[in-house]
């Protein structure tokens, strides 16, 4: 256990120091390269339209049943939160296992494989 003395708990002694570095969260592409990379953007599918389609939805959800962020899918924003949609829909239906890797696909082009 540590003792600390009245004058370190003063703000002059509290705000000196180099501030800590934080890493910054891990985001998707820019608008341009995402729209390039997404599939459903490209071929002007909605995902939300794949929901009964577990080949596709997938391709986007990891061993533990969750869905992959933009950082590694590579999905437009509206594609990723309509993609996130279809996998909630799928869970409920049955389609796609709730906490397990669903059946696997084929991988699509442009999309960046977890690791």
């Amino acid at each position: 256990s540590q003792v600390l003395r009245p004058h370190e708990l003063s703000y002059k002694a509290r705000a000196v120091g180099p501030r800590p570095h934080f890493k910054r969260p891990a985001v998707g592409p820019p608008s341009r390269e995402a729209r390039y990379a997404d599939v459903f953007h490209q071929l002007d599918i909605d995902p939300l339209s794949q929901a009964l389609n577990p080949a596709i939805i997938g391709n986007y959800v990891s061993e533990m049943g969750k869905v992959y962020g933009r950082n590694i899918t590579g999905l437009t924003f509206k594609s990723q939160r309509r993609l996130g949609k279809a996998v909630r829909r799928a869970k409920m239906m049955g389609v796609i296992p709730v906490l397990s890797q669903p059946v696997r696909g084929p991988s699509w082009p442009g999309f960046i494989k977890h690791k």
